[in-house]
């Protein structure tokens, strides 16, 4: 187990576990399934309204995306090391990182096809929006201190930045429309 768990960021092409393409293609997929939620919950919000904008948003943008993420952080999580470039002894933050993305995705699939409604649905993607503007404060951070800002990476922020207020807007124009109380 020695090896499996020291979490090193491998070279490229090294194999599927330590490969950066590995998890640039469930990161290209991520992309696809949150882009699918945000046309399919405006899709929802222009004909239906915003509870149901927000139910077609939800599964894809925190039940998708959250199952696929939680995967590349814990299964691929030495590809995704390799991806971003970074070097790690222990990989905790990674499982951490899956496991949150893990959990909130299950339960959005959950309420999804468990009928939960909307209130159960603003919740889901209220907490998702909130932990990945947190976690892009974090990379912002980062890359700003270290001074490792290329146009790939601004881009990648940006639309991760327009996700976020894509979710927020589903999940407020849905608790508005559905007149829940904060208290």
């Amino acid at each position: 187990m020695g090896d499996e768990m020291n979490g090193t960021a491998g070279e490229a092409g090294a194999s599927g576990w330590s490969d950066p393409k590995v998890a640039g293609y469930l990161m290209t997929l991520t992309y696809a399934c949150g882009a699918a939620g945000v046309a399919l919950g405006v899709y929802g919000y222009g004909t239906d309204g915003a509870v149901k904008g927000l139910h077609y948003a939800c599964i894809l943008m925190v039940g998708v995306v959250g199952i696929i993420s939680g995967i590349r952080h814990t299964v691929f999580y030495r590809s995704d090391l390799a991806r971003m470039g970074i070097s790690e002894g222990k990989p905790f933050f990674q499982w951490e990182t899956g496991f949150a993305n893990l959990a909130l995705g299950v339960i959005a699939v959950i309420a999804f096809f468990a009928g939960w409604g909307g209130g159960a649905e603003v919740a889901l993607i209220l907490a998702y929006a909130l932990y990945l503007a947190l976690a892009l404060s974090l990379v912002i951070y980062r890359r700003v201190s270290s001074k490792s800002l290329d146009a790939g990476v601004i881009f990648a922020m940006v639309m991760w930045a327009v996700t976020v207020g894509f979710m927020l807007f589903f999940g407020i124009a849905a608790a508005v429309s559905s007149e829940l109380s904060l208290f």
